[in-house]
């Protein structure tokens, strides 16, 4: 009975105990907010980074598809068009973003913050359920334990990429499932959290299977009291192992409807690239990453490259030390714990094992991805240490050797961090060893981080008042969890909800206009680069995701599902495209609107926002055979558009060049300075040239630099800024310099830190009146869409004669597309090809060409997502396995032994 009511009691705990594992970070957040003024808590909003520009766009194009039944598996708004599927697993797939369906479009930012503060209260709670079911303890304590890694480190720093935070959600899980596997041999709680993982993001799903193998060998061997041959553990725990690849096997192969598709569209990305330097067995940083155990070392300024975020609290990292000092743990368990942290910590340290980590691409941005692993791992094992007692276990000089090493290694951690990368950078500089160099913490952040160490070092080692001991050591890391992780948000640009709502809806209005998002039969792109959403973000907002957030059919994009193959043509093209990510609409010509199908231009600067354009010819139409096979070159814009031209049969010098009068260089003075924006990149060193040129066409003048030396802040027609929205300096894309009349003569001058490269520079005009006609040509074989058709499916008609016997359509050639005409299957042409010589040399297919016959042709284009159906099949038979596996394993085999055991105690 005595027993009976222990077991009561333990229970109600374990109760309060899950309650407060939620609503303690659940508390501090609402506070952190409140002292920051976000929304829902006040005017400010998460509009900035990732969350700005990619989380919110998303999730409103998810929110608004699905609730107005337009939700397809491809999509217009990504670009000039890609397969949503890897969009959707990298950013979407969580049971927390279906909150944003009770809110509206401009009320999305508030739904942001509640599922930010969602899923890191739900940290803590599901670190609670590991700690109570794999120690099997219940206590009071255990929240220090649940907070500390619910507040860690690593979601101060990155709790805006709210896509990793289900990772950590997930982690206690999978985590006590392998414990259930070596201590119970059932593997169910394991497969089913590592499934979840998996499909909630499959890129920290990955990490998670690494985790699991190396949780997985350390359980087994920490089963062992003393050092037994590898060979022995293999016989001693093989029904163990067995159960971990089944599971394993199993959440792999339920995770296929997600994998499958996912892989086959991401390695249609610039991910794909191989770069040697990212295998290669060099150190990413040196005994200066000791400082980061400190509070308030890193902050969102920093956020493009650190050093890994250790935090964890003061207390956890003292009593990671106690665990390695403690007389009760024995040296044998304290050398495979440290084993296990070692390996954890090369796979941070170590380029070619981050590499591997980080699923074989070193990230661009936010690095150490992985090192919440490592703070699991901490955490569990300075709980193993709480549980020695080290007040009553430890004597005097054991407490003394545990507070000077933990002194210790922070003291050497903050010298290091002021000599140690600085050096490294002037040995190796590059661009991540700059920004390495600044993110180092402040010297005088040691104090107070030994001053913490020493509170805690008293608490923790004082035997008398335990109630209030815990009390005090509770009130010390949650100050500083909380002081971390509002000291983390130092730098980050708020945008402005009341801002928000005003702009959308305006934006939203203009779009309504020319009812940009309704499905249509007259498919066609819309150009809004000079939206006012950018209004409401105090930070630079260059407008990429507009046509995702407003649903509509578009040409830029960013995004880490980018397809390659679509940016690299776009940017042969002339369009702007700093990296991998991202593909702007500026650098547009007229004939790069009809080659995108691009029927409106709206600006909401304008008194009529709305522009229909003349050069819209429809979203695709016959070309001749020579059009579909020409070869488009990397940093030739100009010289492309000449081709495709010419290919097109388009009158003679309907892309005019200028007749170039003078060129002159001197050295950039003070005043001329003063054009260039502060945010550039450029080297200081710098000069002004400044062409005299003629116009030989009348319509828009646009020059192209092959060289990447110019900074196009600076760029002036006649003395007038010509700069781009877009940060460009030191990039390449195709300049609009305005509408001149032929005969005009300019001078377009700029500042650059190669004058020689100027020489190289190329200035056409595009003849308004004779481009114009080429594109009536054009109309009269568009491709015609039937009213039946969608945004998956399409079907229309197009005619053909003998000189135009290819359907040109604005969709790029990607895996899933198929064709037939007339009711035949055809298979579908590449329209052209792209090249790219950086990041890497490669060549891609251009656009869909559909081969056609003289005459009426009618034609349907299907897009099927590639892979999508084979991972359904795998899924759903690994699924039936796993039933299967778990009604006889985890249900009915622990019935049978139930009933023996009754059956054995009858009969005794």
């Amino acid at each position: 009975m005595k027993q009976q009511r222990h077991t009561l009691a333990a229970l109600r705990v374990s109760r309060w105990v899950y309650g407060g594992a939620f609503l303690i970070p659940f508390a501090i957040l609402c506070l952190i907010f409140w002292r920051l003024q976000i929304t829902p808590f006040g005017p400010r909003n998460l509009l900035f980074s990732d969350i700005g520009t990619q989380y919110i766009p998303i999730l409103e194009n998810l929110r608004s598809t699905v609730l107005h039944g337009q939700f397809h598996l491809f999509s217009f708004s990504l670009g000039s068009g890609s397969g949503i599927i890897p969009l959707l697993t990298y950013y979407v797939i969580s049971p927390f973003n279906l909150l944003v369906f009770l809110f509206s479009a401009t009320k999305l930012p508030v739904a942001m913050t509640w599922i930010i503060i969602l899923k890191i209260s739900t940290i803590g709670l599901t670190m609670a359920v590991f700690i109570r079911h794999a120690f099997l303890k219940s206590g009071w304590s255990m929240l220090l334990f649940t907070t500390a890694f619910s507040l860690c480190g690593f979601v101060s720093m990155y709790f805006y990429d709210m896509m990793w935070l289900d990772a950590l959600i997930w982690l206690p899980l999978v985590a006590l499932g392998l414990h259930r596997i070596v201590s119970l041999h059932r593997y169910g709680l394991y497969t089913v959290s590592l499934t979840a993982t998996i499909i909630s993001n499959y890129y920290m799903g990955y990490m998670t299977c690494l985790f699991s193998v190396m949780y997985f060998i350390y359980l087994i061997i920490e089963h062992q009291p003393n050092a037994t041959p590898f060979k022995d553990v293999w016989h001693m725990h093989w029904p163990a192992i067995r159960q971990f690849t089944i599971g394993s096997l199993v959440a792999g192969g339920m995770s296929m409807i997600v994998l499958i598709p996912t892989a086959m569209g991401m390695l249609l990305t610039g991910k794909s690239n191989f770069f040697i330097n990212n295998y290669l067995p060099t150190p990413m940083f040196g005994p200066e990453v000791l400082a980061q155990f400190a509070p308030g070392t890193s902050t969102y300024a920093s956020h493009l490259y650190h050093a890994p975020s250790l935090f964890m609290g003061t207390l956890m990292f003292l009593l990671l030390i106690v665990y390695f000092v403690s007389p009760q743990i024995h040296a044998v368990e304290k050398k495979r714990t440290m084993w296990l942290l070692i390996v954890m910590g090369l796979g941070l340290f170590v380029t070619v094992l981050n590499t591997t980590w980080h699923m074989f691409q070193q990230p661009a941005g936010f690095p150490y991805r992985n090192v919440y692993f490592f703070t699991f791992l901490a955490l569990t094992t300075a709980y193993r240490a709480w549980q020695t007692h080290p007040s009553q276990s430890m004597n005097d000089p054991q407490k003394v050797l545990a507070l000077v090493w933990a002194a210790g290694l922070l003291v050497i951690g903050f010298l290091s961090a002021q000599v140690i990368p600085t050096v490294w950078d002037h040995l190796l500089p590059s661009y991540n060893h700059d920004l390495y160099v600044m993110s180092q913490p402040a010297f005088h952040l040691l104090w107070p981080a030994l001053g913490l160490l020493l509170l805690n070092t008293m608490l923790l080692f004082i035997t008398e008042w335990r109630p209030i001991r815990l009390g005090l050591m509770g009130v010390l890391i949650l100050f500083e969890l909380g002081g971390t992780f509002l000291m983390a948000t130092q730098g980050m640009e708020w945008g402005s909800q009341p801002k928000f709502e005003k702009y959308y809806q305006k934006d939203a209005a203009n779009l309504n206009r020319v009812t940009a998002a309704k499905s249509k039969p007259n498919l066609h792109r819309i150009d809004f680069s000079h939206s006012q959403i950018g209004r409401a973000y105090s930070g630079v907002y260059n407008h990429y995701n507009d046509a995702i957030m407003f649903n509509y059919p578009g040409v830029s994009y960013y995004s880490s599902t980018l397809d390659e193959q679509s940016r690299v043509f776009q940017h042969d093209l002339g369009y702007f495209s700093p990296n991998v990510r991202r593909i702007s609409s500026q650098g547009y010509t007229s004939l790069t609107d009809t080659l995108m199908g691009v029927k409106y231009r709206l600006n909401a600067k304008y008194q009529d926002p709305v522009s229909l354009l003349d050069t819209y010819a429809g979203f695709g139409f016959a070309v001749p055979q020579k059009f579909g096979k020409l070869q488009l070159d990397d940093q030739a814009a100009l010289i492309n558009q000449q081709r495709i031209l010419a290919a097109l049969d388009a009158p003679k010098n309907t892309l005019a060049p200028v007749k170039v009068l003078s060129v002159t260089t001197h050295r950039a003075h003070e005043d001329d300075l003063k054009r260039v924006a502060g945010s550039t990149d450029m080297p200081s060193q710098r000069f002004v040239q400044t062409f005299k040129v003629r116009v030989n066409a009348t319509g828009l003048l646009h020059g192209y630099s092959p060289a990447n030396a110019i900074i196009y802040s600076s760029l002036a027609v006649n003395g007038r800024s010509v700069r781009p929205m877009i940060k460009a300096d030191g990039y390449r894309y195709l300049a609009k310099l305005g509408w001149f009349t032929k005969g005009d003569v300019l001078k377009i001058s700029y500042i650059t830190q190669e004058p020689l490269a100027g020489y190289t520079n190329q200035f056409a005009s595009m003849n308004e009146r004779k481009f114009v006609k080429l594109v009536d040509s054009l109309k009269q074989q568009r491709f015609k869409l039937r009213a039946n058709s969608g945004v998956s499916w399409l079907s229309g008609d197009v005619t053909g004669t003998t000189d135009r016997n290819l359907l040109y359509v604005a969709i790029p050639k990607t895996p899933g597309w198929s064709a037939t005409v007339n009711g035949k299957p055809v298979a579908i042409q590449s329209a052209m090809h792209a090249q790219s010589l950086l990041p890497v040399r490669h060549n891609y297919p251009g656009m869909i060409g559909v081969p056609l016959k003289p005459g009426k042709n009618h034609v349907v284009l299907h897009y099927t997502t590639p892979g999508l159906k084979l991972g359904m099949t795998i899924s759903l038979a690994s699924f039936v396995v796993f039933i299967l596996l778990w009604f006889t394993v985890e249900w009915q085999r622990p019935l049978k032994k139930r009933e023996e055991d009754l059956a054995n105690q009858h009969h005794f």
